[in-house]
């Protein structure tokens, strides 16, 4: 059978005639997982495959469309390095679930526990005795010539002795039916977070069925994970000083981070969140430092430490190698257990086996051949037509002309491995309304318990219609299935919650880095800013499209200068009325919303938003994140409808701020991202007022009327005066009104709560830089004078309250810099204070 047969497999699952999985036709090259012969399913997948059939096609079609849409408001997705357009890709869940049953998973766990012994073992001897390698069993290429082996980890013992803490495999099913191990993961084994959200997704949409069914819950493994993380790290602490550790939202599953935080009640940290003082480690929180006692880590081994192992990387955290080897934190795996991923280990792993653990192995690898040694190379070279020749030490891959590979086989026989095709079982899956069947390989998890290794009742089923894209690492191109494995007896409804008879010490602690403060309050700033923005744009448009043309709307002028001063829109030309044609008026106007290279667009500040939100996925609610997922729904062109578009964004804005004052807890996440919506807001509405004040008065009544619309103030206005528009009150309510949540004193008043409750490192005698601040530009407005200011009131007056505006936008620039030294300094230059070439900030 040739690869391009495998590759591109006949469809097993023809068109449904009575039932969608009627006549079957077995592959010939892959173990089919749903039949045994056609029209035969196994016992096993009977009551799931009745349960489907019984929807039918239509209402499978419509679930699986269901299921799409919950992952993206849950925020399931990939983020592709390579992508150019910087767009997530999605979590792709099949609605077909992958049964086992409980005596076969029974048989592969026995198998499994073996194998993550003997790597535990491994690991320990790699980094401890070197027996191994001193009896001549362990290769010295495997060891020295292995960028996978760390020489500054040895000797670390870590805590209660255990080098592999939490471990990962995929497993493919042969054409015999049998399971073997294809890769195994020890240094950041990924996926545990994408197959908790499959269960939680799958079990909601096919409660039905899932209750009906004998299900193992996958809750046990993590109270497992979590109760020996405490046990092996001796956690003095009541709130135990665990946190996971992530690359950041630039990391390829920074969603799976963010779930498991969420779930396990870890902080997600990033490097600079931490650091090392006296050979201990520190969480950075706006209070001061808070020890660190264990680490769930997700970072490469080669970046955990960029001290220890000098590379140019912010993943890691500089001298947690000697932390580690000062037995002062606990690391989930411990730096260099990546040395299990060594592509060419299990070729030794039989010997192995028998060397430490006096047993054979039981669940074989995938067939390979090592070409370090003369029997291995000889058979690769007579092999080379049928054999995939790889890298034996990194996952790379290697030229592919055969004399190239034959010669730089000759030139480092120990840099080179081959494999046997690989040939997967298939799965039924639902492909664009039937079924249709793909490639699948199942990768299963394990922690390590004070007995040995516990492994997860289920996993991640990953599918594809070929074998080279389910054997790569493209996961945005495969597909995703949960994993139910049944049991022989009734499943006890199992939850993370601790018991409510268990009472115990606890206090309200926070756990607030001042980088997430950063993120939060520049998140508070772009959606004021963007809400802004939309109210200014929605004002012009809706005037637009009306019955008048644009040069007979009196208070178009005044709001196209708003858009101009605030360089959303270009200049007007000295020799013109203010108003371009209509035209080039709508070009401008799709311009300051679509435009994805100009600053002060509405989709670049959405933009903005959806980074802010992402670097602090952890601290935002589901709800919250779901409308946060709605606003990437914003077209990039021209060709919606502005006021639907506009109207459907304020909606979104809208919702976030409603469950941000009231789902969340007035701790000092919420101050943060409150200080930087009230930040925004003020200096917004300060350069309204002074931008406007000169002209309102020459549009007449409709100027103060539109200046009320954009700052969304004219109910209010109508409600409280019952009077025309005039000058003086509607200042009023814009300025100095403390009750009206858009005024300026309101923002300020704010300010100033806000400012008093943000932590002290110690009692003061006197106000810090910013309570002064906030204060004077509170005194200020109060004392503003607003006796007479009409339209007809001389330019004096007028220009006076412009000076007075801007001074305390001048002194609101200060105070977010007073706030940012003294509560955020720890932070390194963010991307919100970047320079953007034609702007000093965005």
């Amino acid at each position: 059978m040739s690869t391009a047969d495998l590759n591109n497999p006949a469809c097993p699952w023809p068109a449904a005639s009575v039932s969608l999985f009627d006549a079957v036709t077995l592959p010939p090259q892959a173990y089919c997982e749903a039949f045994s012969s056609p029209a035969s399913a196994r016992e096993h997948w009977r009551p799931l495959l009745s349960a489907l059939d019984a929807r039918g096609k239509q209402e499978l079609s419509q679930l699986q469309d269901r299921v799409k849409r919950k992952c993206h408001e849950h925020g399931a997705t990939f983020n592709p390095f390579d992508d150019p357009t910087e767009q997530e890709t999605p979590w792709a869940l099949d609605i077909i679930p992958l049964p086992f049953a409980a005596e076969e998973w029974a048989n592969l766990e026995t198998g499994l526990i073996q194998r993550a012994r003997l790597l535990d073992q491994i690991l320990a001897d790699t980094y401890g005795a070197q027996n191994l390698l001193k009896n001549g069993q362990m290769p010295a290429e495997l060891v020295f010539a292995n960028p996978h082996f760390l020489h500054q980890c040895h000797g670390i013992r870590p805590a209660a002795g255990k080098f592999l803490t939490y471990y990962a495999a995929d497993l493919y099913r042969g054409v015999d039916g049998c399971f073997r191990v294809l890769r195994d993961y020890g240094a950041n084994p990924i996926g545990l977070g994408y197959a908790l959200e499959n269960r939680i997704v799958s079990s909601h949409f096919l409660s039905d069925t899932y209750h009906n069914n004998q299900i193992h819950r996958l809750a046990p493994f993590f109270q497992t994970f979590h109760r020996n993380l405490i046990q092996r790290a001796a956690l003095h602490r009541e709130d135990h000083g665990i946190v996971l550790l992530s690359p950041g939202p630039d990391s390829l599953i920074y969603f799976e981070h963010a779930l498991l935080s969420r779930y396990l009640g870890y902080p997600l940290v990033e490097g600079q969140d931490l650091t090392m003082r006296n050979g201990k480690l520190f969480l950075k929180k706006l209070d001061g430092l808070e020890e660190v006692e264990a680490i769930f880590r997700h970072t490469g081994d080669n970046n955990s430490d960029p001290f220890a192992l000098r590379r140019k990387s912010a993943d890691g955290v500089a001298g947690l190698i000697q932390v580690s080897r000062e037995n002062n934190v606990d690391i989930v795996n411990p730096i260099g257990s990546g040395f299990i991923d060594t592509p060419v280990l299990p070729v030794f792993l039989p010997n192995f086996c028998r060397e430490l653990l006096k047993e054979e192995l039981l669940l074989k690898s995938h067939p390979a051949w090592w070409c370090g040694t003369p029997d291995g190379r000889n058979h690769v070279m007579a092999n080379m037509n049928t054999l995939n020749v790889t890298s034996a030490m990194t996952r790379s891959t290697t030229a592919t002309r055969p004399s190239d590979l034959m010669n730089n086989i000759a030139a480092s026989p120990h840099a080179f491995m081959a494999q046997e095709q690989v040939y997967p079982s298939m799965v039924p899956v639902w492909d664009n309304g039937r079924v249709n069947s793909h490639y699948s390989l199942l990768r299963v998890f394990a922690c390590a318990t004070d007995q040995g290794f516990a492994f997860m009742p289920g996993g991640l089923a990953i599918t594809a219609a070929n074998v080279k894209t389910l054997t790569s690492d493209r996961p945005e191109r495969q597909q995703s299935k949960d994993v139910w494995v049944l049991s022989d007896k009734p499943v006890e409804p199992v939850s993370l919650m601790s018991s409510l008879q268990q009472v115990s010490e606890f206090s309200r602690s926070s756990n607030l880095p001042s980088r997430v403060a950063d993120h939060l309050l520049w998140l508070g700033r772009y959606l004021e800013r963007a809400e802004g923005l939309t109210r200014l744009l929605l004002s012009v448009f809706r005037r637009l499209s009306g019955e008048f043309s644009p040069q007979d709307i009196p208070e178009l002028p005044f709001l196209l200068n708003l858009l101009r001063e605030k360089d959303i829109i270009p200049k007007a030309p000295t020799d013109s009325s203010g108003i371009p044609l209509y035209r080039e008026l709508l070009a401008q106007l799709n311009g300051a919303m679509y435009q994805s290279d100009k600053n002060q667009s509405v989709a670049t500040v959405l933009k903005q938003v959806q980074k802010a939100a992402r670097h602090v996925r952890d601290r935002l609610s589901p709800d919250s994140w779901r409308v946060i997922n709605r606003l990437e729904t914003f077209p990039l062109n021209s060709g919606s409808d502005p006021l639907e578009v506009l109207d459907d964004t304020l909606f979104n804005l809208s919702a976030f701020s409603g469950l941000a004052m009231e789902s969340m807890t007035r701790g000092l996440g919420w101050r943060f991202m409150d200080i930087g919506r009230r930040l925004e807001r003020a200096m917004n509405q300060a350069s309204l007022v002074r931008i406007g004040l000169p002209q309102v008065c020459r549009a007449s009544g409709t100027a103060l009327e539109a200046m009320l619309e954009v700052s969304d103030s004219i109910m209010t206005y109508r409600a409280r005066y019952q009077m025309a528009f005039q000058l003086a009150p509607v200042l009023d309510l814009l300025l100095m009104d403390e009750t009206n949540p858009k005024s300026l004193a309101f923002q300020f008043s704010q300010l100033a709560a806000h400012v008093e409750h943000l932590p002290r490192q110690s009692e003061r005698s006197f106000s810090s830089p910013e309570e002064r601040i906030v204060l004077e530009i509170l005194t200020t407005v109060r004392l503003l004078d607003l006796t007479g200011m009409l339209c007809t009131t001389k330019e004096s007056k007028k220009s006076s309250l412009a000076a007075s505006l801007e001074s305390m936008e001048t002194l609101l620039k200060e105070f977010a810099q007073q706030v940012s030294a003294h509560y955020l300094s720890r932070v390194p230059t963010t991307p919100h204070f970047s320079i953007i070439p034609g702007n000093r900030k965005p």
